[in-house]
């Protein structure tokens, strides 16, 4: 009944329908594939139409997957095609496709860096705090984050780098800033942490 369709990762659906044309002389299988479904699902992937019921149109609905790569608007065919088994005269026609948009759902691109109680703040007497890092959308590919001290001479960070992967992208790793102790008496000194991507093949990231 038409050839696109529109669905979204908020796991809405569309539908289309199929009908043949003409009164077959034996049944006609119809198959539907669908070449992507972590984007898009159908509901039958078979059909089949008799010298009975050929002229009702059968219905096909499509639901939108929810993924969380931050990847946009994705486009999914859905082929259909007349199984070799079906009226010869209907196995010899070509295959049709249905072309199904899914709409992102609007994950994002980064990274949260979440401090302890709101702030950071280490003593020179041996002082620790912590950071919270996560991705906000699962990645392509593994991404690593490079953390450094910008003085290092205040405070240090542990571990210096931070790898997530589609396995752990939505779990907070945390980052240990020490404080340095300089004998020096230099009151309250500030100092930044830097946190950014340093090896990926996610372009996107």
């Amino acid at each position: 009944s038409k050839t696109t369709a529109s669905v979204s990762e908020t796991l809405t659906k569309d539908s289309f329908t199929i009908k043949l044309d003409s009164e077959p002389e034996s049944n006609v299988v119809i198959n539907l594939s669908d070449n992507d479904t972590g984007e898009a699902t159908i509901s039958v992937n078979t059909l089949t139409f008799s010298s009975s019921n050929w002229s009702a149109a059968q219905t096909v609905t499509v639901t939108g997957v929810d993924d969380d790569f931050a990847d946009g608007s994705q486009t999914v065919l859905i082929t259909i095609s007349v199984d070799n088994s079906s009226d010869a005269t209907y196995a010899a026609l070509d295959n049709q496709t249905v072309t199904v948009t899914n709409t992102d759902a609007g994950d994002s691109l980064g990274f949260t860096i979440t401090e302890t109680n709101s702030s950071t703040s280490v003593t020179e007497s041996g002082g620790t705090d912590n950071l919270s890092i996560v991705l906000t959308s699962e990645p392509l590919a593994n991404v690593v984050l490079s953390i450094t001290s910008t003085d290092t001479g205040e405070a240090t960070v542990s571990p210096s780098s931070l790898t997530f992967s589609s396995d752990n992208w939505s779990t907070a790793q945390e980052v240990t800033l020490t404080a340095v102790e300089d004998n020096v008496f230099d009151g309250i000194r500030w100092s930044s942490v830097t946190v950014s991507v340093s090896s990926t093949v996610d372009a996107s990231y």
